[in-house]
């Protein structure tokens, strides 16, 4: 090997290596919930929205079983009421 290949080859590798990574991924968002909680709350957001969100919340809430759990925060938040819409069974 010539003496300029022998002093260029650390040189390239350097290089080389200095190309692979070492670059920052991207900070990605965490996912935006599409059904928030209300502030300070145990309560959907769709629950004050649609009287079918509200619906959907007290089955679920009536559906645990769990005698020790904690208890709903419910704050002041207001369930969705429709006088239009028909009762769902």
């Amino acid at each position: 090997m010539s003496p300029l290949r022998l002093r260029a080859a650390p040189l390239a590798l350097a290089c080389a290596l200095s190309a692979c990574g070492g670059g920052r991924e991207a900070e990605m968002a965490p996912p935006v919930d599409p059904d928030p909680l209300i502030a300070g709350t145990d309560v959907r957001t769709s629950a004050t929205v649609s009287s079918a969100g509200a619906t959907a919340f007290v089955a679920t809430a009536s559906a645990m079983d769990n005698d020790s759990a904690e208890p709903l925060a419910l704050g002041d938040a207001q369930l969705a009421t429709s006088d239009t819409e028909e009762p769902v069974e």
